[in-house]
């Protein structure tokens, strides 16, 4: 194991670097509270069109989860933790590469059918359901 002062070039080259190059990163996203997600309005019933959104879990688990086109990101942490028992504060979505904020909506991510949103799970699954190969 190295450390962060040693350091490998795809040549197998060793560079040590001096303590004082180190830095903390600047590019860090920051956690929200719960607080933040309080004042996220519910959408009003029956608005917008339904339609199925496919997530891949963490865990590696594929599925469809029915969705509206005018649901929050949050809103649907909240769908996919009443069908998989994972705590909407422990689930981070990813789309091409870029994170889903709670209050982005899904008519404004604009997401391709059939293209997959990554979900990162930071807690085990509660009732952990057997994947179906």
């Amino acid at each position: 194991m190295g450390a962060l002062t040693e350091c490998y070039d795809e040549l197998g080259n060793r560079y040590q670097l001096p303590v004082y190059c180190l830095a903390p990163p600047i590019n860090m996203i920051e956690e929200k509270s719960d607080i933040e997600t309080l004042d996220i309005p519910e959408p009003p019933p029956n608005s917008g069109y339904e339609c199925q959104l496919r997530l891949r879990l963490s865990t590696g688990k594929d599925l469809k989860l029915v969705v509206r086109s005018t649901d929050t990101v949050y809103h649907m942490k909240r769908r996919l933790h009443a069908a998989e028992g994972v705590e909407p504060s422990s689930q981070r979505w990813f789309f091409s590469g870029r994170p889903l904020t709670d209050k982005m909506k899904l008519e404004e991510l604009k997401i391709p059918k059939d293209y997959v949103v990554q979900v990162i799970m930071s807690q085990p699954l509660q009732n952990p359901t057997p994947v179906e190969n």
